[in-house]
């Protein structure tokens, strides 16, 4: 039972970790003006670090998996929360079914080519963080695997 608890933890603290990054892609991209990909990198290591602290380091390709999904979830969040600011000029009205139709209406000229390059960002820091310690280590060119 302790490997589907050590699942569930780590899904729910990936989609923790993921809206926290949506929440600060938001914030950056309200300040900044613009999309910024380090952020895209902080997504994607939250969530690699919330499903590894979760299944106490005893991770697996399925943790990888749900950190890697995560992190899209909290890319494209973060894309919504800032259309959805700035279409409405604040947070009043954001999940209304007027700005998710517009979201989905207009999301052929919201999302363009350079948001592949953030979903990358984004999901290869977070496969790599939650990676087992095992592969890591192997990795990093260590002869003997960590525990």
């Amino acid at each position: 039972m302790e490997r589907g608890q050590n699942l569930v933890l780590s899904i729910l603290g990936a989609l923790v970790a993921a809206v926290l990054g949506a929440v600060l892609w938001t914030v950056v991209g309200v300040s900044t003006e613009r999309e910024v990909g380090y952020v895209a990198l902080g997504v994607g290591a939250l969530t690699g670090f919330a499903v590894q602290l979760l299944a106490r380091k005893r991770t697996s390709r399925v943790h990888q998996i749900i950190a890697v999904i995560a992190s899209i979830i909290g890319v494209l969040l973060g894309k919504y929360l800032l259309f959805a600011y700035i279409g409405n000029d604040g947070m009043d009205g954001m999940f209304d079914s007027y700005t998710i139709n517009m979201f989905q209406k207009m999301s052929g000229d919201i999302f363009d080519a350079m948001d592949i390059l953030f979903l990358a960002l984004a999901v290869i820091p977070a496969w790599k963080i939650a990676a087992p310690k095992a592969a890591q280590a192997v990795q990093a060119g260590s002869q003997t695997p960590v525990e």
